[in-house]
């Protein structure tokens, strides 16, 4: 007998990936529509590979000079950007 297929583990919705980045569902759909995170749209909504997020987060950010003009580009801001960079570190 077979069993019925389940939700890969790996896939999440915008609802859990920022409740496991610790950011809003705002942000982290900001992050996608900007291009700093991969996302696969879904009619309204999207869908996250965790292992594909967590790649991007950890590979390192430059820095252009270090100022407080340093932004990261449309979409979500530098502060959320860092903060979902540092939580990726620690999984």
């Amino acid at each position: 007998m077979t069993e019925p297929l389940g939700r890969d583990p790996d896939v999440l919705t915008t609802k859990e990936l920022a409740a496991k980045l610790g950011l809003s569902a705002q942000t982290v759909r900001r992050m996608a529509n900007a291009g700093q995170i991969p996302a696969l749209r879904t009619g309204k909504d999207y869908r996250y590979s965790w292992s594909a997020v967590l790649d991007v987060l950890r590979q390192p950010h430059p820095h252009t000079g270090g100022s407080d003009d340093d932004h990261t580009g449309p979409g979500a801001g530098r502060l959320a950007t860092q903060q979902a960079r540092q939580r990726a570190r620690e999984f």
